[in-house]
């Protein structure tokens, strides 16, 4: 016994876990879209701050070479005055440049990876979209496949046979609606000797008026 026992409890478990594994799919889905949409959400505000960082770039960018023309102008201003001054602007001149081309190489570099995670970003959104779309779908099947179980249950049991169930079910609703109906006839009939006297003792007044209209013609 204590081996039936054992291997009776290990059959229930691996169905058991089965089931719940089955049972379980639409949760699994449902934690996965929902981590995804988590995850798009993070890279898209990261996409914002990288475009962000592209802009800023891009108007330093354009400050620096506007300093870089400056420099150039206000050497060619005092080069003839004070030629120290000029070389001095100069040198900040060429700063300016080499900052410029470090600036481009970054802006280039943020362009490439704007461009890239915004890929990324589209593909996602795509594949969320496409599971969520198959999520849904599945759910209406799983409904549906449930509800025509449900009926195949039903219809198919030997033990509870659902036509018998329905004319067992009519019968008791058809004796309620009889009893009803007796107590319905009951209330009926007396209702019917209360109006038949009180049409009667109506007519004996009519009867009385129309005499007492005779006996007064005749007697004009």
């Amino acid at each position: 016994m204590g081996i039936i026992n054992r291997i009776t409890t290990t059959l229930t478990a691996s169905v058991d876990k089965a089931v719940s594994q089955v049972e379980n799919h639409d949760a699994v889905i449902d934690v996965s879209i929902k981590d995804c949409r988590a995850a798009l959400a993070k890279a898209q505000v990261r996409h914002s701050r990288v475009k962000k960082d592209r802009d800023n770039l891009q108007s330093k960018l354009q400050e620096l070479q506007e300093m870089e023309v400056t420099w150039v102008n206000r050497a060619k201003s005092v080069a003839a005055q004070d030629e120290k001054i000029a070389l001095d602007c100069l040198h900040r001149k060429n700063i300016c440049k080499q900052r410029i081309s470090d600036t481009q190489k970054s802006l280039s570099q943020h362009n490439e990876l704007e461009l890239r995670v915004s890929g990324s970003i589209k593909k996602i959104e795509q594949r969320l979209a496409d599971i969520t779309q198959q999520r849904n779908m599945m759910r209406s099947r799983h409904s549906a496949a449930d509800a025509l179980r449900t009926i195949n249950s039903i219809e198919g049991s030997s033990n509870n046979d659902i036509d018998d169930t329905f004319e067992r079910w009519e019968t008791v609703i058809s004796e309620a609606e009889y009893e009803v109906g007796q107590e319905i006839e009951s209330v009926d009939l007396l209702d019917k000797t209360f109006c038949e006297k009180e049409d009667e003792d109506a007519l004996r007044v009519e009867l009385s008026q129309l005499m007492s209209n005779e006996e007064d013609q005749h007697h004009e």
